[in-house]
């Protein structure tokens, strides 16, 4: 009676290039272990490899079928033939092998008992274009097809931003496989740990592209910590919206964490989140920018971003007819929450903005709108020293120049929770309310961690003894 053990196709990592497919080394490599004296020593290929089903009929006689399955050996258990059952994904990954193999031999059997006449070759052949039928491709759309539809379909349900976010993805993944020539060919099968660790190991030594260029000289190659963990967690959003349409049957991205445990340590900081200041802020807003009035349109852009606290994404689509009173209401475009925004107090000068305009904001391009920020803000003396620190792996950069080299359109929301929570004091949920976050870790980068600034804010508060002291004394 026939049997069958799944194979893989390369197991070990060749010696000299030349590697059987049921991983015994080659007979050249045996002969030199032979005259050696000496056991070769097998080390584990690093990168996924293909499974094959041998059926074997008997001494002289097997079947190899090619399967569409890969896996890294690292995570094969020889012994079972089986995916190591403490890993991810193994259930359903060891489900689909079994039910394979007792198709194939319930198939062998029936070959043979409705056809006794025909040769092995022939039940070969016809075994192996049944294994063929049998399976599921890994990639039955094509890694790049499949993103180029995933990038397609995100348009209008994503900020332009965001779906250029996955355009860079896919950018870099091309860009990293001319480099890597195992990756050239990508398909969701080889997306795996080794893939993880070459891929971000190529975005830590990128050259200098983009804003890479800005660095002080000497640091420009290689992403920031925070970038590459955009860019996996890019990756990893497009795997699953893959998985859900049956086009990946690769789980490993599930397990893939963006960020390692030291480079956690070493993310951006809250002291390097730059914001203006109170006074820097009302200097900006009061400067004459009346020789230039493309300034004084992006500055007052970036004044009602800092009144309001909304994103770019939001601001740009502003519409007189949102607009109830006082009150801007709206539904965010990035997370869709129905948002209602009070102009009034500190909030009111967003109101003035939008009666100098005539209700109708501004328009520029948000690069524009970031290039011509820095120089106005620049104009105007907004020159405080400043300094933030990134790192690029375990690499620190220290960059420092005056705060309108640092400004964008991120700096006017930021400077707005910090206004709120530092100088007005206003409570983390209200904040809240008025960010749209859901979390509250994300404004505690904002709070100001300065001692002096700790002080002044209990500075304000009553002795509780005193008040009471004070009501006793009225009373009598």
């Amino acid at each position: 009676m026939a049997t069958a053990k799944f194979i893989l196709q390369q197991p070990y990592k060749p010696s000299n290039g030349k590697e059987r497919a049921t991983g015994q080394p080659s007979e050249d490599n045996a002969l030199d272990a032979k005259r050696s004296g000496k056991k070769k020593e097998k080390i584990l290929n690093p990168y996924p490899t293909r499974l094959y089903c041998f059926q074997i009929i008997d001494r002289k006689h097997t079947i190899k079928i090619k399967t569409e399955h890969a896996i890294l050996p690292a995570d094969w258990d020889f012994k079972k033939q089986l995916k190591k059952e403490n890993l991810a994904g193994a259930l359903e990954f060891n489900k689909r092998l079994l039910t394979l193999k007792a198709d194939l031999l319930d198939k062998y059997e029936k070959l043979r008992a409705d056809n006794p006449s025909l040769s092995f070759e022939e039940v070969s052949e016809l075994m192996k274009a049944y294994g063929k039928s049998k399976e599921i491709p890994f990639d039955p759309k094509g890694f790049y097809p499949a993103l180029d539809e995933f990038i397609l379909s995100m348009k209008g349900q994503l900020a332009d931003r965001t779906v250029a976010k996955f355009k860079t993805l896919k950018t870099s993944l091309i860009d990293f496989g001319e480099k890597n020539k195992r990756y050239k060919k990508l398909s969701f099968g080889l997306i795996g740990h080794s893939f993880l660790d070459a891929y971000t190991s190529y975005l830590r030594e990128r050259e200098p592209k983009g804003r890479q260029k800005r660095r002080p000289e000497g640091h420009q190659s290689g992403l920031l910590i925070d970038t590459v963990d955009k860019y996996v967690k890019s990756l990893k959003t497009f795997c699953k919206w893959a998985e859900e349409r049956k086009y990946n049957n690769n789980p490993a991205y599930k397990q893939f964490s963006s960020v390692s445990e030291a480079d956690k340590k070493r993310k951006k900081q809250p002291k390097d989140i730059v914001t203006l200041t109170l006074p820097e802020l009302k200097q900006f807003c009061d400067h004459d920018f009346s020789g230039n009035p493309s300034f004084e349109r992006v500055r007052d852009l970036f004044a009602f971003e800092v009144y309001t606290g909304q994103r770019w994404s939001d601001i740009e689509r502003f519409d007189k007819s949102q607009l109830h009173g006082d009150v801007w209401k709206f539904t965010a475009f990035k997370t869709k929450k129905k948002m209602e925004i009070d102009l009034i107090g500190f909030q009111a000068g967003a109101l003035d903005i939008l009666r100098k305009y005539n209700y109708q904001l501004p328009k520029i391009s948000l690069q524009k709108y970031n290039d011509y920020l820095k120089l106005a803000a620049a104009e105007a003396g907004i020159n405080t020293p400043t300094s933030t620190v990134r790192y690029v792996g375990s690499r620190e950069i220290l960059t420092e120049a005056p705060k309108s080299k640092f400004i964008s359109s991120h700096t006017g929301r930021k400077t707005c929770f910090s206004i709120l929570l530092n100088d007005y004091n206003i409570s983390v949920s209200h904040v809240m309310a008025i960010s749209g976050h859901s979390d509250l870790k994300t404004l505690q980068a904002y709070i100001n961690p300065d001692r002096q600034a700790r002080r002044d804010a209990i500075g304000k508060t009553k002795n509780l003894n005193e008040v009471m002291r004070v009501v006793k004394t009225e009373a009598v």
